[in-house]
């Protein structure tokens, strides 16, 4: 299996970007996990749970006989450390902490000798079991770097191998920066409760997983093609070139409708960021975010990137979550006459088909992303052209992903930025990017209070859905979130693609999910006719 860039930490509690999660999900486990068919919650690290309190309290009982990967026993110390010292620990820069409350306050974490934890929250907290599928750490390892206040430095990508220490089906086997990561199955790995075997086959069924590190998604698709890999998330654009030759090699191509995933563009709203302040001004002014909107042509995101497969997005919840999709919002119009009256009420003026704003300055844009992504890079294509159409110019500069995440989320030098998001399944995994507070608060990152009327509406929002118990409230909660991410356009949505994975048929234990891809769970996938790992 391929991945596009380096990870930039092995380290749970410090990963925010996919390239990190994604290989973090192998090592590491929760409490609870999430049934990539419905969304329930399933048990995990736990083997059951008892609910009381009106939803307030959760007793966890852990399963017997677990071991961390180096041998030593994981018990309730290890939950307990895990939340207080690490997730609720004010020193650790974590995104999982703005997750882990409920009406603004931490959840009360204690343990009952070895086996049963204790959460507690100060209010109803209706997403609380998904939230406890948070990554459980290590006390014997991490308890000495916490107390001498560097736990942000330890499991760098630079860190051996061997000294990362997870709960997972795998262990970190080696690393080589810009190359491979390869993962070798965990020893002392016992399955969740209810998690059935692959027939004949131990957990996990693969004795490694080798993933290569290709930035390119062509070189992924040669890499493919010539039987390199296994297992292969397809764009829409590159189903004609596989299709006709899956018979022949010997793949399935398993087609599951439109993604959770989110493309979008942003801009940058950070009053601190090095900018010229007039762009600043430009970026706040929700008529001009208006104008970019309508300016957009969707359908041909669609055709010309997407091959047709694929679907506009109108807001932050994907149609697939339909316990919470707001049926009454759509995607905003490709309208160029509504676009240019927008940036006219915003203040903004036209000079022989160029935009300016009301103090002279021409509207030039810089349109940051990723290099890794082909698609991305044409949906910006016609992004600045859809915009040279209303009289803006744009200067796409695409840039290595972990460059990228940086310039972004840490030193702010960016204007306008297209990206995605996977997408969450409950709107609260939604809260460290729409709560004013939150780490992946892109266009403002680091707000002291909300910054605006309507920030401040959906943090006020985002509390009451948590505290919310009964499901069709919490839904008129989030539809009038959507609404107003519908009107405000921090984020201007644009599509996403049909889910494609190509998989080889010497692969067992694969079926497709509606949640959760053709992996039900890595446990459970062997190679055909190897049903024990040599």
């Amino acid at each position: 299996m391929d991945v596009v860039s380096d990870p930039k930490t092995f380290n749970p509690a410090l990963a925010t970007e996919t390239t990190s999660t994604q290989i973090l999900g192998y090592l590491f486990r929760g409490l609870t996990r999430q049934s990539p068919v419905d969304g329930t919650i399933k048990p995990d690290l736990a083997k059951d749970w008892t609910v009381s309190e009106g939803g307030r309290k959760v007793v966890f009982h852990l399963q017997k006989g677990l071991q961390w990967s180096d041998g030593a026993p994981f018990d309730a110390r290890d939950v307990t450390f895990t939340f207080r010292s690490i997730y609720y620990n004010p020193q650790v820069a974590t995104a999982v902490r703005s997750e882990l409350m409920a009406g603004g306050k931490p959840f009360s974490v204690e343990r009952r000798g070895r086996l049963t934890v204790v959460v507690k929250t100060a209010r109803p907290f209706a997403p609380l079991m998904e939230t406890m599928g948070v990554e459980i750490l290590p006390r014997h390892i991490l308890e000495p770097w916490v107390r001498r206040g560097t736990f942000n430095q330890v499991w760098s990508v630079r860190e051996n191998p061997s000294h990362i220490v997870g709960t997972g089906p795998f262990v970190l086997g080696k690393y080589l920066p810009g190359q491979l990561i390869v993962l070798k199955s965990n020893p002392h790995y016992r399955p969740p409760a209810g998690l059935e075997p692959s027939p004949g086959c131990p957990m996990p069924c693969l004795s490694r997983l080798v993933l290569r590190i290709v930035p390119n998604d062509t070189s992924s698709l040669i890499r493919f093609m010539t039987g390199k890999t296994d297992l292969y998330g397809i764009s829409p654009q590159q189903l004609a070139v596989l299709k006709p030759v899956q018979k022949m090699d010997a793949f399935d191509l398993m087609v599951r409708g439109p993604s959770l995933s989110e493309s979008f563009v942003t801009f940058n709203e950070n009053p601190r960021a090095p900018l010229p302040p007039w762009k600043i001004r430009w970026f706040r002014n929700r008529l001009f975010r208006k104008g970019v909107a309508l300016s957009i042509d969707k359908k041909a995101m669609i055709n010309i990137v997407l091959s047709g497969m694929g679907r506009s997005i109108p807001g932050p919840v994907p149609r697939s979550v339909k316990a919470f999709f707001n049926e009454k919002i759509h995607p905003y119009p490709h309208d160029l006459q509504g676009a240019r009256d927008c940036f006219l009420r915003g203040g903004f003026h036209y000079d022989r088909g160029r935009l300016f704003d009301d103090r002279g300055h021409r509207v030039l844009i810089v349109l940051l992303t990723n290099t890794e992504s082909v698609e991305r890079i044409q949906m910006a294509q016609i992004l600045q052209a859809n915009l040279k159409d209303v009289g803006i110019k744009v200067r796409i500069v695409p840039l290595q992903f972990n460059m990228l995440a940086t310039m972004v989320m840490t030193s702010y030098q960016w204007e306008m930025l297209l990206f995605g998001l996977t997408g969450v399944v409950d709107p609260h995994g939604d809260s460290s990017v729409w709560k004013s507070s939150g780490f992946l608060h892109l266009w403002n990152p680091r707000e002291k209070k909300p910054d605006q009327p309507w920030e401040a509406e959906v943090d006020a929002l985002f509390d009451r859905g948590d505290t919310t118990l009964d499901p069709k409230a919490r839904k008129q909660i989030y539809d009038k979130w959507q609404e107003i991410a519908h009107r405000e356009l921090p984020l201007v949505d644009l599509v996403t693609p049909d889910e494609i994975t190509a998989v080889r048929k010497t692969l067992g234990g694969i079926r497709p999910t509606p949640l959760g891809g053709v992996v039900p769970h890595i446990t459970q996938v062997y190679q055909q006719g190897v049903l024990t790992p040599s």
